[in-house]
């Protein structure tokens, strides 16, 4: 039996700041023009002002435009005779957003004005206040130079309607890292395969494909890799010369064909073999020619989690973002059931189905299991969450919103309904 007495344990916030710390990456950039397809993308550059916005003075309401000096010498509240006003000469329609007639440097909103059957005369019940009421100044919205948006802004909706009225038409932004996905095991089949006895579907590849795509990476998938550790370091030292960021599933825990963390730690640098949480205990990161490799254990119930856990703040470094997870105050709507190993004690035999906690945590840390949560809010406003039984990857688990680590062992805290816990919203 191989020996993993020196693994390198770490909690799920070690693990992560350990590999940031680490990995170094140097994204390239490319041009695209300003249009939907954007949304999502990530900016390269500070994005500036093209144009001055308005360029002209425009009117700000729905209005008529009038000559301030038909007000100026007027008392408060004091109106001008407009019976003789000519339109084109003393008053004009002007729409919001449009240009103000030339000549005319002030607007009184529309709801302020009777207008003639014929449009050719006007009534007024209130004047302006000042020169340039009702109007938008050139450039008072956005000056050019000005920027509009700095480099490693992820582009929205808004932000890219915002860009476009600025001026620009094309935007320099940071190119999708392209991130490798090897599965591996001799008992796997492909989705597209014929069903088998004693075969599984290899379902991470869809799972962990959708995933890297929604944060804004390029996955790269490869085929099934068997449980041979010399095809295993073939294909990882394939993925890093090809790819920026590598995952590599299952073959990480401690089975007699588990050959991921040994052939990470022969050709590359393990910073960390075993992780202090369940599902995703034998969750991993190395590097191998300056590439990081994570390691993902486990079918999809648990390979999700992780896979947000420690795939997604990789690709969140590489465009610059904050890779901090969700997360939010909620309140226990009901009780924990299951997934509750009875600890040792002393005269009780152990039961052979169950992990020891001291093998789960490891170094005297504690052990936490990965709780799905759905969410729900009452009329005050409280967030209410419940825990959705059974193990992960049941259908139920699907639905679920969030997820709660909830401590694990003999010491773990009794947790009582109305307590309150801190959710992570799943994405």
């Amino acid at each position: 039996m191989r020996d993993h007495s020196k693994h390198i344990v770490l909690t799920r916030d070690e693990a992560v700041t350990t590999m940031l710390k680490v990995v170094e990456f140097s994204p390239s950039s490319r041009l695209v023009p300003l249009d939907h397809r954007a949304a999502g993308l990530t900016l390269a550059e500070d994005a500036k002002a093209q144009v001055n916005t308005p360029n002209v003075l425009t009117c700000a309401m729905d209005s008529i435009a009038v000559h301030w000096s038909d007000f100026a010498g007027l008392a408060a509240g004091e109106l001008p005779d407009t019976s003789q006003w000519v339109r084109g000469e003393q008053w004009q329609f002007a729409n919001t957003g449009v240009a103000m007639p030339e000549g005319f440097d002030t607007a009184i909103v529309i709801e302020h004005v009777q207008v003639s059957a014929d449009e050719q005369k006007v009534t007024i019940d209130a004047a302006p206040s000042k020169q340039f009421a009702g109007t938008r100044a050139v450039a008072s919205e956005l000056a050019m130079g000005d920027t509009l948006a700095s480099a490693g802004t992820r582009l929205t909706p808004d932000l890219l309607a915002h860009l476009a009225q600025g001026g620009l038409r094309q935007l320099e932004v940071v190119a999708a890292p392209r991130v490798a996905f090897i599965p591996t095991g001799g008992e796997l089949i492909p989705v597209a395969a014929t069903p088998q006895l004693g075969k599984n579907t290899e379902t991470n590849s869809v799972l962990i494909a959708a995933k890297i795509a929604q944060w804004g990476g390029e996955p790269v998938i490869f085929p099934i890799i068997p449980d041979d550790p010399e095809q295993i370091e073939a294909a990882v030292k394939t993925a890093c010369a090809d790819c920026d960021i590598v995952v590599l599933n299952a073959g990480s825990s401690k089975g007699s064909e588990d050959w991921s963390c040994e052939e990470l730690d022969k050709i590359g640098r393990v910073l960390c073999h075993e992780t202090t949480h369940g599902p995703g205990h034998h969750s991993s990161y190395a590097i191998v020619d300056g590439t990081p490799v994570v390691g993902i254990s486990g079918p999809p119930g648990g390979a999700s989690p992780t896979t947000s856990f420690y795939v997604k703040p990789l690709i969140q470094k590489w465009f610059g973002r904050d890779s901090a997870p969700h997360r939010l105050k909620v309140k226990l709507a009901a009780e924990f059931k299951g997934h509750k190993p009875a600890p040792a004690q002393p005269g009780v035999p152990a039961r052979g189905e169950d992990r020891p906690f001291a093998a789960q945590a490891g170094d005297d840390k504690p052990f936490y299991r990965i709780s799905f949560l759905k969410l729900s809010q009452d009329v005050e406003g409280t967030v209410w969450a419940e825990p959705i039984s059974g193990h992960p990857g049941v259908s139920k688990a699907v639905s679920a919103d969030a997820i709660y680590m909830k401590p694990n062992g003999p010491e773990a805290p009794v947790l009582e309904v109305g307590d309150v816990l801190e959710a992570e919203l799943l994405d």
